[in-house]
């Protein structure tokens, strides 16, 4: 349903309500999600159970002991709003040995009389996992009024420790030729098991409708996922396409008419399209790195529309959208040309890119790109692989003309030095140096607002320019004199916002170990 013009005003009022709301509830830092991800909630349950609650009519039943369905009540992708209907077969010592399929069989029974839901997915884990329970078979013998789904969803089968670095390699090469971007998926963190089990357990035979897609999103409580769908129902529209629904965001009755569209829309991995493209026909199309900014946002209609056989028909229509959106743009961009600003960024798939939207697109005057790497390593990407990746952005700044200085992971005291020479230090980092000891050093904080960058659309960049010269005129500048409580901590120079503690730093270093074995002996796709 296409949203009023009032909708669309009350959801670019309130874009930041739901980032801003879970820095309220859950701490003082903005990206406090990607931590509770990273260092609490990282399993492939997780994201599988959020990827279910996304399914309108859908009970997502865990297969497991009662301690893996209460931790993942709360899921990072929406920490404010716990996951209240989360049913588990609560398996104990016993089922461990005898196995628990009987507990399964009766616990299906039981949700389905309790909730009445259009599906109910079973979520196994590591321990029914681990048991050899046989979920597919249990489900097979059922007879009930609503369709029942099995996703291997077991955290232990997770991708190799090695299958990242090489990723990163060729990502890094494919930022000097975008044609070799490589077509690999990030296996195991529960969304990609989903997407695969309705296309191949729900999703029916459909005829294909010309001019019609379907969109992968990241669901309802993405940040500002209502203002990006309405752009690109807006846009395709212009073009003379319809879009068909948003996967997994949408009923069970319309996951099972998915493949009547004529191309799927890949936001994150590309085996469930290959599966829909094998099983029914469609085409796919994947949101590449290289269609972020206002040229990559053209190239990406574009491309779109030559997979619908409608080159040159959408042309006046997407020029159209970019003229107006760079128009309102160009209010901001003579604000930002009063100052000098340095941006503090993580390396990671999209670092150039970004970079080029904030130099190209935003003409931020930047003298510094501070690019910190200390993430990488944590995620046991090796040193050779790093060194490939800050050599060739370099060459891409080069090739682009951006003409800033390039620091590579800058300690505290190199971030209060550049702060000094520049009017305004802005970072996007998930855990951006907030202040210097003592204070006087600031750092604007936009990780939560980068996001905007990232749309399948013109208007976001548009919206990030507005945020900015809002804040600017606050008077949230590098130089500033507030000395909060935080300020008064000894922060460690490399890794902030940990503390300057041993105790700290030897927890650290036994947790990076810990994570560097892990999944040693599986493949890419997560097997044994």
């Amino acid at each position: 349903m296409e949203m009023s013009k009032q909708d669309t005003a009350n959801e670019k009022e309130n874009v930041l309500r739901e980032i801003f709301r879970d820095r309220v509830y859950n701490g003082i830092h903005q990206g406090t999600t990607w931590q509770f991800h990273r260092y609490g909630i990282n399993c492939k349950l997780s994201g599988s159970v959020y990827a279910v609650s996304e399914i309108e009519g859908a009970i997502p039943l865990i297969h497991g002991p009662a301690g893996c369905a209460f931790h993942q009540r709360l899921t990072p992708r929406k920490m404010y709003a716990p996951i209240y209907n989360l049913p588990c077969t609560d398996l104990d010592e016993n089922d461990v040995i005898y196995g628990g399929e009987d507990k399964l069989r009766e616990k299906i029974g039981e949700v389905y009389h309790r909730f009445h839901p259009q599906l109910i997915a079973v979520l196994p884990t590591c321990i029914s996992g681990l048991v050899g329970d046989d979920v597919p078979g249990v489900i097979t013998e059922l007879d009930l009024p609503c369709d029942v789904l099995h996703v291997p969803s077991e955290g232990f089968a997770h991708r190799s420790r090695e299958s990242l670095d090489m990723m990163m390699r060729d990502y890094a090469e494919s930022w000097k030729d975008p044609s070799r971007s490589p077509a690999y998926d990030l296996r195991g963190c529960g969304h990609e098991e989903v997407m695969f089990s309705i296309v191949d357990q729900l999703m029916e035979e459909q005829e294909i409708v010309e001019n019609l897609v379907n969109i992968e999103s990241f669901g309802r409580f993405t940040y500002g996922f209502r203002s990006e769908l309405a752009e690109i129902k807006h846009i395709f529209g212009e073009m003379g396409v319809s879009v068909n629904l948003t996967l997994p965001t949408c009923t069970v009755e319309e996951i099972k008419r998915a493949p009547a569209a004529e191309l799927n829309i890949v936001t994150r991995n590309l085996r469930w399209a290959e599966r829909m493209k094998e099983r029914f026909g469609n085409d796919h199309l994947r949101k590449w790195f290289f269609y972020f900014g206002f040229d990559g946002v053209e190239k990406f209609y574009h491309d779109a529309a030559s997979k619908l056989g409608l080159d040159g028909v959408a042309d006046a229509a997407i020029r159209k959208e970019k003229t107006q959106s760079l128009q309102e743009l160009e209010r901001y961009r003579k604000v930002f040309a009063r100052d000098d600003f340095a941006v503090s960024t993580q390396g990671f798939f999209f670092t150039p890119y970004l970079a080029r939207i904030y130099a190209i697109d935003l003409k931020l005057p930047i003298k510094y790109l501070c690019v910190d790497m200390q993430l990488l390593k944590a995620l046991n990407i090796s040193g050779e692989t790093i060194e490939v990746m800050i050599t060739n952005m370099q060459e891409a700044f080069e090739e682009w003309d951006l003409g800033f200085e390039v620091v590579t992971n800058p300690t505290l005291d190199e971030m209060s030095e550049i702060a000094k020479k520049v009017d305004h230090v802005l970072s996007d980092r998930i855990t951006p140096p907030i202040y210097e000891k003592g204070g006087g050093v600031g750092v604007m904080d936009i990780s939560a607002t980068r996001y905007l960058l990232f749309r399948t659309g013109f208007s976001g960049i548009v919206e990030f320019g507005r945020y900015l010269t809002r804040e600017l005129n606050t008077g949230k500048t590098a130089q500033n004199n507030r000395e909060p409580i935080i300020s008064r901590f000894d922060y460690d120079k490399i890794y902030y916002p940990m503390l300057d503690d041993n105790r700290c730093s030897a927890s650290r270093e036994m947790w990076s170990g810990m994570w560097s074995m892990k999944s040693v002996g599986c493949d890419n796709n997560g097997r044994r």
